[in-house]
This record gives C-alpha cells, sequence and structure tokens, in this order.
C-alpha cells in the first residue's frame, strides 16, 4: 500500500497530541485545581470520573460509527478539533464545575482518537509494528507533557501550560487535515451493529475483564498521584520526572514490544499484570519520592506490555469488519475502571486522610486479575 510520508506522520503526531494533553492535564489539573482553587480530594476525583463517564459510550460510539462507514479521518479531525478547543478554554473560568465540563469534552475526543489511531496504524503498517509506531509517539508526548510540564507550572503558570497544550493539538490538527488517510479504508463501509459484539471471542472477553480489573486498580491510583507524591516530598519538577521516567521508558520499548506481541498477546499482557503489581506494592511502602523513581522504570514496561498484549491479541482474533467495535469495547472498559477507581479513591483518601489505602487494594485487584487471565488460558487454551 503506497501511503504518503504525510500520512505516515498524521497519525504517530495526532496521537503524540492527545497524549501531551493527556499528560499534563492528567498530571498538573489535580494539583491546579487543589493547590490554586481550593477544591476537595472528592471533587479532584470527579475530574477523572466525569472525564471517563463520557470517554465509555464514545469509545463505542467511535469505534461503531468506523466499522460501519469508514470515516476515518473525518472522525479524527472532529475528535482532535474539540480536544484543540477545550485546551483552549481550560483557563478561561477558574471553576470546579466549569473543569468538569472541560473534561467531559476531552473523554469524548481521546475516546475517538485513541483506538482509531491504533486501528488505523495496524492497518497501514502491520499490526505489531503500526501499534508499536504511533504509541511510541504517544508515550513521548505524555512524557514530554509531565516533563516540560513541571517546567512551565514552575516557571510561568498552569494556566500557560493549558494554553500551550492548545498549540501542540492546533499543529497536529492542521497536519491531520492536509493528509490523505482515506487511501487506508479500502474496506467497505459495512452493516455492521452493535449486537455484532456477540462474534467476539470468549477470551477476549476473559482480556476485557482483567484490563478492567487492573485500570480499576491503576485508574483511582493515577487519579490523585500527583498529590501522593507530594505527600512524599514531590515538586512540581519531580513529579514531572516521575512520570516522564515511566513515558521515557514506553517510548524506547514500545515498539520492540508491540512486535514481540504478535503472536504472544496473552502471556505479554500477562507479564504486564505481574510488572504492575510489583510497581503498586512499591509505592505502597514508599515514604520518599526518590523511592517511587526507580519504579517508574518498570512500570513503563509494564503498561506497555500490558496495552500492547491486549490490542495485538484483540486484532488477531477478531473479524475485519468488527476490530473498530472491539478495539472500542477495551477502551471503554479502560474507561468504566477509571470511573470506579478514581471515585473510590477520592472517597477513600478524604476518609483516612491517606493515599496508601487505595494503594493497598489496587495491588490486591492486579493480583485477581493476573489470577483470571491465568486461569481461564491454562484450563481453556493450555498453549496460549
Amino acid at each position: 500500500m503506497n501511503i504518503e510520508l504525510r500520512e505516515k506522520i498524521a497519525l504517530p503526531l495526532t496521537l503524540y497530541s492527545t497524549l501531551f494533553t493527556i499528560g499534563i492535564y492528567a498530571l498538573y489539573l489535580q494539583l491546579y485545581a487543589y493547590y490554586i482553587l481550593g477544591l476537595s480530594n472528592l471533587l479532584i476525583g470527579l475530574f477523572a470520573t466525569i472525564y471517563f463517564s463520557v470517554n465509555a459510550p464514545s469509545s463505542i460510539l467511535g469505534g461503531y460509527l468506523f466499522d460501519k462507514y469508514r470515516r476515518g479521518k473525518l472522525l479524527l479531525v472532529t475528535a482532535l478539533s474539540i480536544l484543540t478547543i477545550s485546551n483552549f478554554l481550560t483557563p478561561l473560568y477558574p471553576s470546579g464545575y466549569y473543569l468538569l465540563f472541560i473534561r467531559g469534552l476531552q473523554g469524548f475526543s481521546t475516546a475517538i482518537i485513541v483506538p482509531l489511531v491504533n486501528l488505523l496504524a495496524s492497518r497501514i503498517m502491520g499490526i505489531g509494528r503500526g501499534i508499536g509506531i504511533v504509541n511510541t509517539f504517544g508515550s513521548i508526548g505524555f512524557m514530554s507533557g509531565g516533563l516540560i510540564g513541571g517546567i512551565i507550572a514552575d516557571l510561568f503558570s498552569y494556566e500557560t501550560l493549558f494554553y500551550i497544550g492548545g498549540f501542540i493539538t492546533l499543529t497536529s490538527l492542521i497536519i491531520l487535515l492536509f493528509s490523505r488517510l482515506e487511501v487506508s479504508e479500502e474496506i467497505p463501509g459495512n452493516r455492521i451493529r452493535l449486537s455484532h459484539i456477540k462474534y467476539i471471542k470468549e477470551s477476549i472477553w476473559i482480556i476485557y475483564l482483567a484490563y478492567f480489573i487492573r485500570i480499576t486498580a491503576s485508574g483511582g491510583i493515577w487519579s490523585l498521584f500527583s498529590l501522593f507524591l507530594f505527600t512524599i516530598g514531590g515538586t512540581n519538577i519531580l513529579v514531572g520526572v516521575a512520570h516522564s521516567i515511566n513515558t521515557l521508558t514506553q517510548a524506547i520499548v514500545f515498539n520492540k514490544i508491540s512486535r514481540y506481541s504478535e503472536g504472544r498477546g496473552v502471556n505479554v499482557f500477562k507479564g504486564g499484570l505481574i510488572l504492575s503489581a510489583i510497581v503498586f506494592t512499591v509505592y505502597l511502602f514508599s515514604n520518599n519520592i526518590y523511592e517511587v523513581l526507580p519504579a517508574q522504570v518498570i512500570l513503563g514496561f509494564a503498561w506497555v506490555m500490558l496495552y500492547a498484549g491486549a490490542n495485538v491479541y484483540i486484532l488477531e482474533n477478531t473479524p475485519s469488519n468488527i476490530q473498530g467495535t472491539a478495539l472500542g469495547l477495551l477502551n471503554m472498559f479502560n474507561s468504566l475502571s477509571w470511573i470506579i477507581g478514581s471515585a473510590i479513591n477520592g472517597f477513600i483518601s478524604d476518609l483516612y486522610g491517606s493515599y496508601k489505602p487505595y494503594i493497598l487494594l489496587g495491588v490486591i485487584l492486579t493480583i485477581i486479575g493476573y489470577l483470571i487471565v491465568e486461569v481461564y488460558f491454562r484450563r481453556i487454551h493450555p498453549k496460549e
């Protein structure tokens, strides 16, 4: 398939700018809301709840619309436009309830962008290679958002950081507009219905379940993670460094692990669960931010193995006419788990005055997720 350079650049840059935005909001919106606006842990936890409450149904909608109409570029342009607008709107009105609205817009847009970029890239470049390349750029986006964000927040303001996020997504939107991604959409639209999810294999639903349980653990932890780091000696810059170590590791290994996952998706996924449990255990016993930093390297491997293993296994074992819906379902379960995890952690953290009780729960949940996958595939598919 003859794809011009700008088409190859458009998808990675779209995911780069999206993950840059996700990075600065995941790390610094909670600090802005807590220290500048004076909001409670409970309300800050609701930022993630609202984001993923919109993200969950939007994930299914985006995958369904692509499977039905094959209008990938139109969907991406629409979603990236909304994300860009939300970035510029964020600093205009310093209100917690206004920020809930902004997070809703971002939840919708990222739900369309992330799975669709992965799907289009897998068709243009091959499953393992495509997922690896675009997510390498995505990891660099999250890393630069975290690292640059901490410096900008210290030197200028959180508001300046949000505006910069808007300019970065605007730049990738312009590049996307001048690309011709429709050349990669050779499979015609079809009469796909949501009822066709019945054709998704039982083993994939097990992956969904374990993924849901693990992200329930991590989603709650990440929703207040920057505040947790501040309680053990963190600063804006150290928070950025902690997240950047994680995402730099992802950027280095994403392509190789994604390619390695071809034909080995389940085992790679299980490895991600094991490493996740180890990382959360380190958090639980850490009393200084410098104790957390080495674990961020392991976290980078854990997330890549979890994400690449799940995506590759799903694409390899799902009919092509419902792959968009199948990846949309994965993103939906990601969103639902964040809703539950962030809401519970916000409540527990206010109740106990500590972020560690939920981290302990996260360790337990991740181990349960691993056991579900291990028992199922050992019993039903011993060769996997």
